[in-house]
């Protein structure tokens, strides 16, 4: 009988921490928050939307986002003037340069500052064939998670 109390009495133990850690462990203290976006720009078609999120910490996101899939590449970004060089593409997507230019565009909307995202071919140039991201003033957007 004496070591049915001591064997129940262990197992009782050993469940309560077990508990007890799984509580604790279960809310993990938080993190630091996410860097402020410095610049938010997006190009919708149909269905899909893809976008382009550079934070104030180098880094950068970018999602491709069709009806049921999504694909998300981070990394990080330098940006010089009005020139964004990323550090790595996406494998699909609209993203083909890693070069990109920020530059006025003079047909906008009330929602965004009249600015673009343009990619950048081999030889420098804004290519008119590939995809132009929109930019979207951040404070309008909600933050993101």
């Amino acid at each position: 009988m004496n070591k049915f109390l001591s064997t129940s009495a262990w197992f009782v133990g050993l469940a309560s921490l077990a508990f007890v850690g799984y509580a604790l462990f279960r809310h993990p203290v938080p993190g630091a928050p996410p860097s402020p976006v410095v610049l938010f720009a997006s190009y919708k078609s149909g269905i899909s939307a893809t976008m382009l999120e550079f934070r104030a910490d180098g880094t950068f996101r970018y999602e491709s986002a069709a009806f049921m899939a999504s694909d998300v590449v981070t990394g990080h970004y330098t940006w010089t003037d009005s020139l964004i060089r990323l550090d790595q593409l996406p494998k699909t997507g609209l993203l083909k340069s890693t070069s990109l230019l920020v530059r006025y565009y003079p047909k906008h909307e009330a929602l965004h500052p009249g600015k673009s995202v343009w990619q950048l071919n081999q030889a420098g140039r804004a290519d008119s064939a590939w995809v132009h991201f929109t930019v979207y003033n951040p404070v309008v957007l909600p933050a993101a998670n």
